[in-house]
């Protein structure tokens, strides 16, 4: 009995969440920001404003802080 009441418990919790990850994580308050967008905050880390760094996607010229390039509404 243990032994089934073990793996309804995980059944659900495995249903539960591959359902929540499907659902688009509607709920997240982080705004959306596209790899390029990373790619350039971490180049960005540790460096002072107003230094240049090359945009390792298109190669242009980012002035850091790195703004966002591409928002979504």
């Amino acid at each position: 009995m243990n032994k089934f009441v073990i793996v309804i418990s995980i059944a659900i919790f495995v249903l539960g969440s591959s359902f929540a990850m499907a659902s688009g994580n509607k709920e997240s308050s982080l705004p959306y920001m596209s790899a390029q967008d990373i790619l350039n905050k971490m180049a960005c880390d540790g460096k002072k404003d107003g230094e240049k760094i090359k945009d390792r996607i298109d190669g242009e010229m980012v002035t850091c802080p790195a703004k966002i390039k591409n928002p979504k509404k």
